[in-house]
């Protein structure tokens, strides 16, 4: 070597390390050692303690002792050799100038410990910085993973690069429009399109790599099972079965302890559907403005006002203020017949006197109120229909039982709701399938279907809704589903990539490349529903509209009513005239 050394090489078991003549030889300037974690801790700590300088070379990526290691990374043979021989030289060299300046400064450091602490640092970079200036993107380990950590950004992005030039790669994917719309022959995939693989395309374009689709063997997401492992997507990933996985899939804590995620490409929340609000039967419509403890309050008022009425026309005659005049009282139902027909903007003739007057002008007054605001009211009942069967809220789904509720297994709407603390709306929520595990839904469109028998919600993320929504539209030209309006639990979707994938910090920058160019929105406005009469019937369900006989059944039946009642007393007039009247 340049500097005058020598190199001896010698084949020693981790046992025997500590016995090994080498380490009391006055000619063993410094000792290298190469092998696994276990091997090398051990060469460092007997280096310690004989005062020997020691440096490892290590066949893994070891936890401890980490500024010690130069990590041997999978590169070509002659680069690697070539960039641990300038390694060896920087801290050889490092080690004699220490060693020899100890010796000359005085007697006492003769059996000293080189501090390697000390020389981990030279020129402002470490032997590790320095091995991977050297190697350069070549420096990648043989599974296709990376000490992330130890690489400056820049090289992370060209080893990405170089790892994906002209690789096929394995992607795993599931049928989630309008974000995968995948065309299926059996198990197979023979055709995809959609949001993210307008996204995959743009990145195989640009990164020269190509790639072949499978979908997940048991059709699921992404589920902890009691094993510890994940199925679907997120199972193939952590297995290894696929070098990566991309739809919507939503990013959960659970899931990134076993797989990386890259930056989210999108954000939604989540919606639910319900069967579409129907029209209240407004058959009685006519009684609608007014509670029924308003309407019993106003019978209530009209016989008490009658009452009162006939009590002061009573007394004022008793008082005798115009004897002359005769008496004014009239009998007491006549009184409560005025004030009913006062209700109706009618009249009779009542001879009112003093304190009778004043009551029946605030009475009066009193109706000019109740008949406005009845009037007022019954027309907005009457133009504006009355919805029946509206959940307005996930709260206010949870707090009924009317309708149930159901929502994908193994999906991260289970994990989300199932693991929910008490007593809040999540918990509620998770409580009725925990109960009854029977409606768990184990597709997208049987949560459907089971929206469309009727009496059950179907919890999903919105941008699926609204595929599902049109879809249902297109094929039977009604609209059949409704989504509420009150979304809840936004969540972020990102591919699925191995841990310590090498290629994970490129797809994070092409992601928000994409992102910050507008290709996202671009995508969005190509693949999401456009607007129609299903998904904007809140809007004309809130408006005015034209009447029609059925609004005005209920007036009929009254009319039917009082025609009844008018003969039930014809009838019984007839019966007492004939009966009870004096014979000529």
């Amino acid at each position: 070597m340049k500097s005058g050394l020598q190199t001896e090489y010698h084949l020693v078991s981790k046992e025997n390390l500590h016995k090994n003549s080498l380490w009391g030889s006055k000619a063993v300037v410094g000792v290298v050692g190469i092998g696994k974690c276990s091997l090398n801790e051990a060469v460092i700590l007997t280096g310690r303690r004989r005062g020997k300088p020691t440096l490892a070379l290590s066949l893994d990526v070891c936890g401890n002792y980490s500024g010690f290691l130069v990590p041997l990374y999978n590169v070509k043979v002659d680069h690697q050799f070539q960039c641990m021989d300038q390694v060896l030289m920087q801290w050889l060299e490092s080690s004699l100038r220490e060693f020899s300046s100890g010796n000359q400064s005085s007697s006492a450091h003769k059996n000293r410990v080189v501090p390697l602490a000390s020389k981990i640092v030279t020129g402002g970079e470490g032997y590790h910085l320095t091995y991977l200036n050297c190697v350069g993107s070549d420096a990648i380990l043989g599974d296709g993973e990376v000490e992330l950590e130890a690489y400056p950004l820049r090289m992370l992005m060209e080893i990405g690069r170089k790892f994906l030039h002209g690789k096929k790669l394995i992607v795993a994917t599931i049928h989630r429009p309008p974000f995968a719309i995948l065309e299926m022959s059996g198990s197979n995939i023979v055709g995809a399109k959609g949001f993210c693989y307008e996204m995959l395309n743009s990145m195989a374009r640009k990164f020269n790599f190509t790639y072949s689709l499978v979908p997940p063997y048991d059709g699921n997401w992404g589920g902890l099972m009691p094993n510890g492992s994940f199925n679907g997507l997120v199972g193939m990933v952590q297995r290894k079965v696929v070098d990566f996985a991309l739809a919507s899939i939503t990013m959960t804590y659970i899931r990134e302890r076993v797989i990386d995620f890259t930056h989210p490409f999108f954000e939604e929340p989540t919606a639910i559907l319900i069967p579409p609000p129907k029209e209240q039967d407004n058959f009685l419509a006519f009684l609608n403005p007014f509670s029924w403890q308003v309407w019993l309050l106003i019978l209530a008022s009209t016989i008490v006002i009658g009452w009162f009425m006939w009590l002061l026309s009573v007394l004022n005659d008793s008082l005798l203020v115009q004897p002359e005049k005769g008496s004014n009282s009239m009998p007491f139902y006549y009184y409560i017949w005025a004030c009913a027909f006062l209700l109706t903007t009618q009249s009779i003739r009542l001879k009112l006197e003093g304190p009778v007057m004043i009551l029946n002008g605030f009475w009066v007054f009193s109706c000019v109120i109740f008949i406005y605001t009845y009037t007022g009211n019954l027309i907005a009942f009457l133009t504006v229909p009355q919805m029946s069967n509206v959940i307005k809220s996930l709260e206010e789904l949870a707090n009924q039982r009317e309708i149930l509720w159901t929502y994908r297994s193994n999906s991260a709407h289970e994990t989300l709701f199932a693991n929910a603390p008490a007593p809040g709306t999540y918990y509620k929520i998770g409580v009725l399938l925990k109960e009854r595990p029977d409606l768990f839904v184990t597709s997208d469109m049987g949560g459907v279907e089971a929206v469309l028998r009727g009496r059950t919600a179907f919890i999903k993320e919105k941008s699926w809704l609204d595929f599902a929504m049109e879809s249902d539209y297109l094929s039977t030209k009604q609209c059949r589903l409704f989504q509420v309006r009150d979304y809840f639990f936004s969540a972020g979707y990102g591919c699925v990539l191995q841990q310590n994938a090498v290629y994970l910090r490129l797809f994070n920058a092409e992601v928000l490349r994409m992102m910050q160019n507008g290709l996202f929105a671009v995508w969005q406005r190509k693949y999401w529903p456009r607007p129609n009469e299903c998904s904007s019937i809140k809007r004309s369900a809130t408006g005015s509209r034209a009447l029609h006989l059925g609004n005005f059944s209920g007036h009929f039946f009254l009319y039917s009513i009082g025609l009844g009642l008018s003969f039930i007393a014809l009838l019984l007039e007839r019966m007492y005239y004939h009966f009870f009247s004096p014979k000529e």
